[in-house]
C-alpha cells in the first residue's frame, strides 16, 4: 500500500506493520520532536534526548510486526519513552551508587573490567533474590520496578486491592532487604537507595 497520501496514524502503523519504510519515516517526522521535547522537559540533555528518540524509533521498528492499530501510537511512543528514561537513569543512579559506596567504604579503585565484573555479580545476585520471592511478592515487584507502575496501576492489573498491593510490596521490599543485608556484595542501605532512585 502506498503512504503517499496517507495522513492519519493508524493506517501509518497499519503500513508499518507490512514492513513499508515510507510509513516508518512518516510516523517518525510526526512524533520525534514531541518525544525530543518531552524529554527536554524530564530535564535530560539535548544529546539524550535525541538518543532516546532514537532508541525508542529502533525498538519501534524492531516490534513492528506486534503493533495494534486499534490502540494509541502516541501513548506506545511515550510509554517506552518513559521506560528508555527510567532504564537510563537507573544505569546512571547505579554508577554514582557504586562510587558512593567506594568512597563510604574505602574500597581502592577497580579497573573498568573488574568493575564490570562486580557489576554483573551484582545484578545476577539481584535478579536470584527476586525470583526467589513467593509469586504474587514477586510479580507486584516487578510491576513496580521494571514497567514502573503506581500501586493503583498494578491493582487494576492483577485484580486486587491497592491494599494487597503495598502489602506485597512490603514484604518483597523487606525480604530483599535482608538477602543483601546478608550479603557482601552490597549493604542494604545502598540497595534501598539503588531501589527508590
Amino acid at each position: 500500500m502506498s503512504t503517499e497520501n496517507i495522513n492519519s496514524v493508524p493506517e501509518l502503523v497499519s503500513c508499518l506493520k507490512e514492513g513499508d519504510r515510507d510509513a516508518f519515516h512518516q510516523l517518525y517526522e510526526l512524533f520525534a520532536t514531541k518525544i525530543l521535547c518531552t524529554c527536554k522537559k524530564m530535564y535530560l540533555t539535548h544529546e539524550d534526548a535525541e538518543e532516546v528518540v532514537q532508541e525508542v524509533f529502533l525498538k519501534v521498528w524492531e516490534k513492528r510486526q506486534g503493533l495494534d492499530c486499534t490502540l494509541s501510537f502516541n501513548a506506545y511512543l511515550l510509554t517506552m519513552m518513559r521506560s528508555s528514561i527510567f532504564k537510563r537513569s537507573r544505569k546512571q543512579a547505579l554508577e554514582i551508587a557504586y562510587q558512593k559506596y567506594q568512597l563510604n567504604y574505602g574500597e581502592r579503585e577497580t579497573g573498568s573490567v573488574e568493575l564490570e565484573l562486580e557489576y554483573e555479580e551484582l545484578k545476577h545476585f539481584s535478579e536470584k533474590a527476586i525470583a526467589a520471592l513467593p509469586k504474587g511478592q514477586q510479580e507486584v515487584f516487578k510491576l513496580k520496578f521494571t514497567e514502573h507502575l503506581t500501586a493503583d496501576e498494578i491493582a487494576g492489573r492483577l485484580q486486587l486491592s491497592k491494599r494487597t498491593v503495598e502489602n506485597q510490596l512490603y514484604k518483597a521490599t523487606k525480604r530483599l532487604k535482608q538477602e543483601f543485608s546478608s550479603s557482601d556484595l552490597i549493604p542494604s542501605d545502598l540497595f534501598v537507595f539503588l531501589l527508590f532512585f
